[in-house]
């Protein structure tokens, strides 16, 4: 009776661990379910803008500056600006004086009359010659005499002139452009001399940003594209511009050449040069195109493919599911310039099987697995967006792959599971039940209860571990 009373008792413990054992298993997932399948998520090709620009950091300048430089030398009479002055084009800027030759123009004028008086005498005596019966020889002379007195009139008539005009003052110094005068080198009565620069022009109503571009961006910015510019200073405002010039030499910083972009503002209100600028250059503007994410689509070689979500009821997540890419099959970022990445994706070994044509618009579609891979052409992108040209229609579903880390992420990411779970150490307190039934003495059996069960990362020290042999 008593041996009974032992076996029942034996038998009793033994049921309620295996439900606790049982329960434990129902209620904790194992290694292998614990972790949800992934799950691929899909998009699809939509129509939508998009924008590819270029942006650089700089500052407003005055692109329109003209030094003002006289042609004439002469005594000033009058400046008539000062620096800080507005003026417009054709504004005299500066008089000068007339030279004073009156004293000289006297003294070729007196003499002018006496060269006429003494023509009127020589004239005078020839008629009398004549008249008289002079000989030929006087007559030659005295014609000789007038003829050399009017060539002294008409040289003396021309010095006069001369004097006269020299008494002329030079003409005024106007402005050759609209501006603000920014620097004044002359004062009046002071001699300008040929070519001496005397004022300095700066057009402070039509400005413009100069801006610092990278050289891997250069070769597509050009001439009358427009960009978009916003000021420190006026954060509330967006001021159109236009790319008017770009420089032919570039500056190196950091490793990296900068070339310097002027971009013409279409309007100058409440702007002062100096003020630091921030601009945005379009190289791109498409409207109602097809697009989709960026990172939906990868590049083997020169082709360009996207996953179509799988129909394999196997693939993890049905539908949505499927392969995993691995991360280092996926694409390089591809930039903001607006074409391909320079550097092709690769596809993961898997997928390394020939295509096949499937019509004359050489559309490809590539079945690995689980997973079909279409070939499309693109066209423009930015950071988010690409352009889809031909090989997908609007409204079809794509797969935007998942990243899967490294091998030791994962394994990693697997015993932090584990711990959280609690683990299941061995089970390995069943080793018993040997020996045959129940031993004389009414003990268990001596490998009965033994082991490390529970054992793990759950409790420490062996859990709730059981040894045998006996009581």
């Amino acid at each position: 009776m008593k041996k009974k009373k032992w076996l029942w008792i034996g038998v009793g413990i033994v049921g309620a661990i295996l439900i606790a054992l049982a329960a434990t298993m129902l209620i904790l997932p194992d290694k292998k379910t614990g972790e949800a399948a992934p799950v691929q998520r899909t998009t699809q090709v939509v129509k939508g803008n998009i924008l590819v620009s270029v942006s650089g950091s700089g500052s407003v300048i005055s692109t329109d500056s003209q030094s003002v430089r006289t042609k004439d030398e002469g005594k000033v009479n009058e400046v008539m600006v000062k620096a800080g002055d507005i003026v417009k084009k054709g504004q005299t800027l500066l008089t000068f004086e007339a030279d004073d030759l009156s004293d000289s123009l006297e003294t070729k004028e007196t003499s002018l009359e006496s060269q006429k008086m003494d023509l009127i005498d020589l004239q005078a005596q020839y008629k009398r010659q004549v008249y008289d019966g002079a000989s030929e020889e006087d007559l030659n002379n005295t014609r000789k005499s007038i003829t050399k007195q009017e060539l002294n009139i008409k040289s003396t008539e021309n010095e006069i002139a001369s004097i006269k005009e020299d008494m002329i003052p030079p003409d005024s110094l106007t402005s050759p452009m609209d501006g603000t005068i920014t620097s004044v080198n002359i004062t009046a009565g002071e001699k300008a001399n040929n070519g001496s620069e005397l004022f300095v022009i700066q057009d402070y109503q039509n400005l413009s940003v100069q801006i610092q571009v990278d050289e891997l961006d250069i070769p597509q910015v050009k001439t009358g594209m427009k960009s978009s510019v916003q000021l420190d200073a006026l954060p509330d405002q967006t001021i159109d511009g236009e790319v008017s010039e770009i420089a032919n030499e570039g500056t190196a910083s950091g490793g990296v050449s900068l070339f310097d972009v002027t971009i013409k503002l279409k309007q100058s209100d409440g702007i002062r040069v100096g003020m630091s600028a921030e601009a945005s250059i379009v190289l791109s503007d498409k409207t109602d195109i097809l697009t989709l994410p960026v990172e939906a689509v990868q590049k083997r070689g020169e082709s360009y493919f996207v996953i179509l979500p799988t129909t394999d009821a196997s693939a993890a997540g049905s539908r949505n599911g499927g392969r995993i890419v691995p991360e280092g099959d996926l694409q390089q970022p591809i930039g903001t310039s607006g074409e391909p990445p320079a550097r092709p994706s690769q596809i993961s070994e898997d997928n390394r099987q020939p295509s096949s044509d499937s019509g004359q618009d050489r559309q490809r579609t590539k079945t690995t697995g689980r997973t079909n891979m279409q070939e499309v052409e693109i066209g423009v992108h930015n950071e988010t967006s690409i352009e889809i040209v031909s090989g997908l229609k609007e409204g079809d579903e794509v797969v935007i792959p998942t990243v899967m880390g490294s091998s030791s992420s994962n394994s990693t990411r697997q015993q932090e599971q584990m711990d959280q779970a609690g683990g299941f150490g061995g089970f390995g307190g069943f080793g018993g039940f040997g020996g045959g039934g129940v031993n004389p003495n009414g003990a268990m059996p001596g490998g009965g209860m033994s082991g490390g069960g529970f054992s793990g990362g759950g409790t420490p020290g062996g859990g709730a571990s059981r040894t045998g042999g006996g009581r």
